[in-house]
């Protein structure tokens, strides 16, 4: 089962400063293989750079993704422990009896 999850996104070219942007995404929590927090974002949004409508006390994540070889990274809207939460309670458990 897939879990929601707000991302953080640059949405800027090269030669132009960052903006940022909040988007849906969906994650199989069967493939995080690490939380951890992210603490460049928070400070920007403490400074009021990101998007407008957040508030200064959100913390964020950082999630690694696996993808076989590799693993990708993004970075979502939520402390680790509330992020972690999440995963956990979209998952499947198998009742032995």
């Amino acid at each position: 089962m897939l879990v929601r999850l707000t991302e953080v996104c640059a949405n800027g070219a090269v030669t132009s400063p960052n903006t940022y942007i909040l988007r849906d995404v969906f994650v199989n929590p069967e493939h995080v293989i690490m939380i951890r927090e992210e603490k460049r974002i928070k400070e920007l949004n403490e400074r009021g750079v990101l998007t407008e409508g957040l508030d200064i006390n959100h913390r964020f994540s950082k999630i690694t993704i696996n993808r076989g070889q590799t693993g990708t990274e993004i970075i979502v809207v939520g402390a680790p422990d509330v992020v972690e939460i999440k995963l956990q309670n979209n998952s499947k458990q198998v009742l032995r009896g």
